[in-house]
């Protein structure tokens, strides 16, 4: 395992690190609490520092995965790097489905930390993310009131960096974003970037470059087309939004996933296209640490196989970029 510096934040993490979407259950199928513990656990036997979670990581109501990750981080919170997020939660309707609301007004900054450390059982969050706001709604997201708010609890010692995740495609809100990320209000950007969604990389990693920003790499095994586990036909888990998929759409997306099988042979320690996939990610400069998810130990060591693997040389990263401009269409969502 390598470390890097998260930005100019003095914080140092994992390359690769562990998002627990799936450890509060929903999409991702049936969860074990205990085999989520020890998943964190077995993490950071392989020298995973960076645990992020949120409060919306649940299935119907919040919570789960915060509180899973609380618990299995007792007697071993300096051992990590850990990021939560505001603004996004879970609320059952009268048929007992889940409804995501968005709230990211300052009376829920305040009070969205407080509970999250409560049920973290810590004192304070390395980082606190703002959790993808929908783009194009008009008063759901004052940056300037957001991050006012944000900088106080940093004052205050409750967060040690100040983070923004982008909702889908980093262009959605770049042009409200990047004056803070210049000025150096924010500390470090989640982004989804993986090598069926290479967007960020004309539009923001040059300023991620220039302004020294942390940048964590989230979905870069885009929503599971590069893991090489299904076809078609699935098997997809009930509730996955790719078994909604016209056939003709998800083939489209695996035909280009498997334009990227020639890496396995290119790099000593990727043998598999999602290890291919995420060592792609971090092979770029820019990039902090990426965040694969898991629920069990099984899929951790599948995604942090390849960790110890020399970066991409540039001739297969510039080979890479040359796949992805052929495509008339590079949005994988939807």
């Amino acid at each position: 395992m390598r470390y890097k510096q998260l930005g100019k934040t003095g914080i140092k993490v994992s390359e690769y690190g562990l998002g627990t979407w799936a450890m509060g259950g929903g999409a991702y199928g049936i969860t074990d609490d205990e085999e989520s513990i020890r998943t964190i656990h077995r993490a950071q036997e392989q020298g995973v520092t960076l645990l992020d979670t949120a409060p919306m990581y649940g299935h119907k109501v919040d919570g789960r995965s915060e509180t899973v990750c609380g618990r299995a981080l007792r007697g071993r919170r300096d051992k990590w790097i850990l990021s939560t997020k505001f603004g996004r939660s879970l609320t059952p309707d009268s048929n007992g489905k889940s409804t995501i609301v968005e709230d990211y007004s300052n009376k829920r900054i305040m009070a969205s930390t407080e509970t999250s450390l409560d049920r973290l059982q810590t004192d304070y969050l390395d980082v606190l993310f703002v959790h993808t706001p929908t783009p194009d709604q008009p008063g759901l997201f004052n940056p300037e009131e957001a991050f006012s708010t944000m900088a106080q609890l940093k004052t205050q010692g409750k967060i040690r960096a100040v983070g923004f995740s982008f909702h889908l495609y980093s262009g959605s809100w770049i042009e409200q974003i990047e004056p803070f990320l210049r000025s150096g209000v924010i500390d470090v950007v989640q982004v989804g970037i993986s090598l069926m969604l290479p967007e960020p990389i004309d539009n923001l990693l040059p300023i991620i470059k220039e302004t020294g920003t942390g940048f964590v790499a989230r979905e870069s095994l885009a929503n599971g087309f590069l893991t090489d586990s299904f076809t078609i036909e699935g098997p997809f888990n009930a509730g996955d939004p790719k078994g909604n998929l016209p056939k003709e759409k998800i083939q489209e997306k695996l035909d280009k996933a498997n334009q990227f099988k020639f890496l396995l042979d290119l790099s000593p320690g990727i043998s598999s296209l999602p290890e291919a996939a995420l060592h792609w990610t971090v092979s770029m400069p820019e990039v902090s640490t990426v965040i694969p998810g898991a629920k069990n130990i099984e899929e951790l060591e599948q995604c942090i196989r390849g960790a110890d693997a020399e970066p991409f040389e540039q001739m297969t990263m510039n080979k890479i970029r040359d796949i992805q401009n052929t495509w008339g269409d590079w949005k994988i969502y939807g």
